[in-house]
């Protein structure tokens, strides 16, 4: 059996993945009469809400190029790395019986990594254990938590925003309980077995910047508030993935009065260029 054809797209919020994998799909067609589909590698837009503010591709796009793994999960699921790849791994098997290639696209780098590395064979974290860095983490609070992890795992945190607090808490537990860092258990993981072809959009920072303005823009002009609000009506007490969707809490604040909406807009830009900035220095250091 062949070995499968993947092709990585990776990149910050706003290089132009979505736009570049449907006419890269396209140019695969036209001059070489090879099919696709693209499949999503973004955590946020594996749910089915708030189609606005996670930039879902649009309904013309995913009409040109089939697309899978978009708004496969409802709001309150909680994806892993894991599910996600099991999920990833069956529409590769697919389209290779159909000759096809996957296109994987996101930018979400532990999806990609694990595309081309596979994931590494972590040993279990009692569920005591984890339970004692959660509660250190109440403890000492955010600042010093992360403090600390720097220590355990000083690459990690270069490329983690220490208010992801998922994430941290597992590479946390993962350091402490095995006494070696999770990049570390990621580099040596084995490798996944695709053919893979790596492509990664790193527009100049100024570029970039330009287009998170301007998907902010259109969001707000495209009824992002509105979504936002029939959304937070329909789970006022939501606690899920989406809350790390830019612009929920942004919104969230204009809707209740802490923000006017020109402020909402700022603050929205400036939490997409940070995030950005991490996105990038992930996928310089991790996938070269």
């Amino acid at each position: 059996m062949k070995t499968p054809r993947v092709v990585l797209i990776g990149g910050a919020t706003a290089s132009g993945k979505t736009a570049f994998a449907v006419r890269y799909a396209e140019k695969l067609k036209t001059l070489y009469g090879v099919g696709s589909a693209i499949i999503n590698a973004d955590s946020i837009q594996l749910y089915d809400e708030l189609k606005i503010i996670t930039a879902f591709p649009s309904a013309e796009d995913m009409a040109k190029i089939p697309h899978r793994l978009f708004g496969i999960l409802k709001p309150h699921e909680k994806p892993s790395v894991a599910f996600w790849l099991e999920q990833a791994r069956k529409e590769i098997i697919r389209l290779q019986a159909k000759g096809k290639v996957a296109i994987v696209c996101g930018g979400t780098g532990f999806y990609l990594n694990a595309i081309k590395n596979g994931i590494a064979d972590i040993p279990d974290i009692p569920p005591s254990f984890r339970q004692s860095v959660f509660e250190k983490f109440q403890c000492i609070g955010r600042d010093a938590f992360f403090e600390e992890l720097s220590h355990l795992d000083k690459e990690i945190t270069q490329t983690l925003h220490k208010n992801n607090t998922q994430r941290i808490l597992r590479a946390y537990e993962v350091a402490a309980y095995t006494g070696k860092p999770l990049t570390e258990w990621w580099k040596n993981a084995s490798s996944a077995g695709y053919d893979v072809k790596q492509i990664l959009l790193l527009p100049p920072k100024e570029e970039l910047h330009r287009r998170c303005y301007t998907r902010i823009q259109k969001m707000m002009n495209n009824g992002a508030v509105e979504e936002v609000r029939d959304f937070v009506s329909r789970y006022p007490n939501y606690n899920g993935g989406l809350r790390k969707a830019i612009g929920y809490y942004e919104i969230s604040d204009f809707l209740n009065g802490k923000l006017s909406k020109d402020e909402c807009v700022e603050q929205m830009f400036i939490h997409t260029k940070q995030y950005a900035k991490r996105q990038m220095t992930w996928f310089k250091h991790q996938m070269g």
